[in-house]
C-alpha cells in the first residue's frame, strides 16, 4: 500500500490535502514458459480535500473481495466424480474487505499575515476598464500648538512656576516603556570557562493569553556554539505537549527558536522560563546574546508584542 499526501497550508489555517492510495494484491497465477508468475492487481484512488487545522477527514471506498475454495478428503478417492462426495469435503470462504484511514492536518509553524497581504490587487486587461473607489483611512488632525512666546518675555516670580515654561503633560493613551510583556535571560550575567557548557533560560513576564512565542537572537559564533534548545514549561504548565521548532546559523550566530501549544488548547498567561538554552563557549572574551525580533501570537493568531532582553557572557 502507497499512500501519497501533498499537503497545501493557506493563510485561514486551511489545509488542502491532494492524496493518492495505490493498493497492490494477487490475485492469481499465470504459468510463463513452465514458471509460474504471480499476477499483480492494483487499486488507485486519487482525493484532493480541504481541511481546517486539527479536523479530521474519513478517506475509503477501497474494498477486497476475496473468494478462497478447498478440498479435503482421502487422496485420490476425493477426486473421484462420484466418490467425492462420500470420501472428499469442499469448502468455500468468501471474504470482503474495506480500508479506510482518518487524515488529521495540524499546522506546526503558520505564516504570519499582516494587513499588507490581505489587501487587493487590481488585475485585468486593457479591454476591461473599471472605475472603483478605494476606502482610506483618514487620520485625525494634530491639534493646534500654542502660539509662540514673544522675543521679550515678562519677568516673572522666581517662586512662582511659568506655565509657559512648564512641561507638557504625558499623553495618558501613550503605555509606559516598562509595562506589557517582557523577555528576561535568567541569568543575565553569564560567566564560563573555555570549552565548558552553560544554561542559561529564555523567560517571559506579563504574559497573557500567549498561545505561541517565536523568536530571534544573535550570539558570536566565534566564541559561543549551540548545543541543545530544550523547552522550558511555560507554555506546557497545564500538562498540554509544546511542539518546539528550532533552526540555527552557525556561520552568522543567528538562532530561531518557535515554541506552540497545541491546536485548539488555548492560551497561557503569568510568567515562566519558555525555553532553556544550552552553549559551549569556544573562545575567551564577552559576547552578548540579544534578542533581535521576538513575539508572541495568541489562539487566534494575533501579535503581542513582547519586549526584548539582552545578557551578557563572559568567556575565561
Amino acid at each position: 500500500m502507497n499512500i501519497d499526501v501533498t499537503p497545501h497550508v493557506h493563510a485561514d489555517r486551511e489545509v488542502t490535502l491532494k492524496i493518492t492510495m495505490e493498493i497492490s494484491s494477487v490475485v492469481g497465477q499465470s504459468s510463463i514458459g513452465g514458471i509460474s508468475q504471480p499476477i499483480i492487481g492494483s487499486k488507485k484512488i486519487e482525493h484532493e480535500i480541504r481541511l481546517r487545522d486539527g479536523e479530521s477527514s474519513l478517506v475509503g471506498g477501497i474494498f477486497d473481495d476475496s473468494q478462497t475454495k478447498s478440498l479435503a478428503g482421502i487422496p485420490g478417492l476425493a477426486q473421484i466424480p462420484i466418490l467425492k462426495y462420500l470420501f472428499g469435503q469442499t469448502t468455500q470462504d468468501k471474504s470482503q474487505d474495506e480500508t479506510v484511514f482518518a487524515i488529521t492536518p495540524h499546522i506546526i509553524r503558520g505564516a504570519y499575515v499582516s494587513e499588507l497581504n490581505q489587501r487587493a490587487i487590481d488585475i485585468g486587461t486593457a479591454n476591461t476598464i473599471e472605475l472603483r473607489h478605494v476606502s482610506r483611512v483618514v487620520l485625525p488632525a494634530p491639534p493646534a500648538q500654542a502660539p509662540a512666546a514673544t522675543a521679550t518675555p515678562a519677568v516673572s516670580n522666581p517662586a512662582t512656576p511659568n506655565p509657559a515654561s512648564a512641561a507638557p503633560a504625558p499623553n495618558p493613551a501613550a503605555a509606559p516603556a516598562g509595562q506589557g510583556a517582557n523577555f528576561l535571560f535568567d541569568p543575565g550575567q553569564i560567566t564560563a570557562e573555555k570549552g565548558g557548557t552553560f544554561v542559561v533560560n529564555l523567560l517571559i513576564s506579563g504574559a497573557q493569553n500567549v498561545y505561541s512565542v517565536p523568536v530571534q537572537m544573535n550570539y558570536d559564533p566565534a566564541k559561543l556554539q549551540l548545543v541543545n534548545v530544550s523547552n522550558g514549561g511555560f507554555l506546557s504548565q497545564d500538562g498540554q505537549a509544546v511542539a518546539l521548532v528550532h533552526r540555527e546559523d552557525d556561520a552568522t550566530g543567528s538562532l530561531l527558536i518557535t515554541a506552540t501549544r497545541p491546536p485548539g488548547s488555548g492560551g497561557v498567561s503569568g510568567q515562566g522560563a519558555v525555553v532553556t538554552l544550552t552553549f559551549q563557549a569556544k573562545a575567551s572574551g564577552q559576547t552578548p546574546l540579544t534578542i533581535t525580533r521576538g513575539g508572541a501570537l495568541d489562539p487566534a493568531q494575533q501579535r503581542i508584542t513582547v519586549n526584548g532582553a539582552q545578557a551578557s557572557v563572559t568567556v575565561q
